[in-house]
């Protein structure tokens, strides 16, 4: 077990007069929130915004880049990269992103360039329109996907005869039997 500033062996390190960014990385520390450990980053991507929560939001938020909401926002939101509605976040909100990832509560409609993430405990009541879409068990989604490639898809049912084509000569239907007798 390590104390605060202490290695596991008892012994305080000395100081490190270099500047941070030519110091090794240090240990992960058992106090990190957990959410930080759970954001995939993709190369490149920095996070560009963060609502805390406790945070209100009234109108519309447009980010260029990664960003977290755990707060309340009412209006439309546009994330051009990552956008995370964190556990404790309250959206009423149209949202749309490159990625979505939801943990949170959101009422509105849901837009992703790449995909739509839902993890346990969110809960979503709208549309989502994406190309690709991934909900976890645990998960409450109310309302209509669109995963695109549907209005490519036209005649999906069984094709059908004309009504002027006649059945071949020789075969009757059971219908035509049926309705002589």
């Amino acid at each position: 077990m390590a104390w605060f500033d202490r290695p596991p062996g008892g012994k305080k390190e000395p100081l490190d007069d270099r500047p941070l960014e030519n110091r090794p990385d240090p240990v992960p520390s058992p106090v990190r929130p957990p959410e930080a450990a759970q954001e995939p980053k993709s190369a490149g991507e920095e996070m560009v915004a963060h609502l805390y929560k406790g945070s209100r939001v009234t109108g519309q938020l447009t980010f260029h880049g990664s960003s977290n909401i755990d707060g309340t926002v009412e209006g439309e939101i546009v994330c051009h990269g990552t956008l995370t509605v964190g556990e404790n976040a309250e959206v009423t909100a149209k949202i749309s992103a490159d990625v979505v990832v939801i943990r949170g509560r959101v009422d509105g409609d849901v837009m992703a360039k790449e995909r739509v993430e839902m993890a346990t405990p969110a809960r979503l009541f709208g549309n989502i329109e994406a190309p690709r879409l991934i909900v976890t068990e645990g998960v409450v989604f109310e309302g209509h996907c669109s995963m695109g490639g549907t209005k490519e898809r036209v005649g999906f049912s069984s094709p059908r005869r004309p009504s002027s084509e006649k059945a071949p000569p020789g075969r009757s239907s059971k219908l035509a039997v049926d309705l002589e007798k």
